[in-house]
């Protein structure tokens, strides 16, 4: 099935929309006249315009965080074309929906197992507005009739996303920027769980490539008030996160989203 329908009704909201303007809060409006007893939690509109990547990223390691069977929604680049079929991706007890401008495929990489569903219009049915299909698709999958008004879809779009690499031989850990949150710390796609295993020694040297005069050669496991020079700690997403004690580093170091990480092992 395409639903749980065991599990409360909760929407999570990503996007690029940013909060000066309404439009998130009329969106919101028109979900709630639609499904009045639904939960809706933000997780970010704060995202730079169409950056399809970064939001994948951030979702990717924030989504488990909300009870199983939640609908999470992704707005980030919508073309609002009336033409646009909304897609729902079901992986695990987790599900998806989105226009597939590429952000399935940086959100899963090259997962075997994704279900997914496009938007079917009825024949002689006149075309609505993407938002209010995506809005049907919602109704349609907490009412568990998903697989009544759409069809089968597989052909996600595929975006080409910078990968992790590393060389054995070299002892060199290769990853880039993929946040700048709030602090300005600069997150990178590096799993700490991945350098804590390839930092056998305890003793590495890390570059980025906007910054050649940072040379960061020191790693905690928690944000160390004492510690003076940069340093590298695990974030709360899971991943490497470069970051200096009441410093913008992001600012300090001209680090952005993008730039290379190297991380060579001594």
């Amino acid at each position: 099935t395409t639903t749980q329908t065991l599990y409360m009704k909760s929407i999570t909201l990503i996007s690029d929309w940013k909060l000066r303007d309404p439009y998130v809060a009329m969106f919101k409006g028109k979900i709630v006249s639609v499904i009045p007893d639904v939960q809706i939690f933000d997780i970010s509109h704060a995202i730079p315009l169409y950056e399809i990547e970064q939001t994948a990223f951030i979702l990717q390691n924030s989504y488990k965080s909300f009870p199983e069977g939640s609908l999470h929604i992704m707005l980030t680049g919508t073309s609002f074309s009336d033409l646009d079929q909304p897609i729902l991706a079901h992986v695990g007890n987790h599900f998806f929906l989105g226009n597939d401008n590429g952000i399935f495929s940086s959100l899963f990489g090259a997962q075997k197992d994704i279900q997914g569903f496009q938007y079917q219009r009825k024949e002689g049915d006149n075309e609505f507005p993407f938002l209010d299909k995506l809005i049907q698709m919602m109704k349609w999958f907490f009412d568990g009739e998903i697989a009544l008004h759409t069809k089968p879809y597989s052909s996600f779009r595929r975006l080409l996303t910078k990968q992790i690499s590393y060389n054995e031989k070299e002892k060199i850990l290769m990853g880039h920027i993929a946040y700048i949150d709030t602090c300005c710390n600069a997150v990178t796609n590096i799993p700490t769980s991945l350098f804590i295993e390839k930092n056998i020694t305890g003793k590495f040297s890390t570059k980025i490539s906007s910054s050649p005069y940072l040379n960061i050669t020191k790693w905690y496991n928690f944000y160390n008030h004492k510690e003076q020079d940069p340093y590298l700690v695990s974030s709360r997403l899971g991943h490497i996160e470069i970051t200096m004690y009441q410093s913008h580093i992001a600012i300090l170091g001209d680090i952005k989203v993008g730039d290379q990480v190297e991380i060579r092992f001594h």
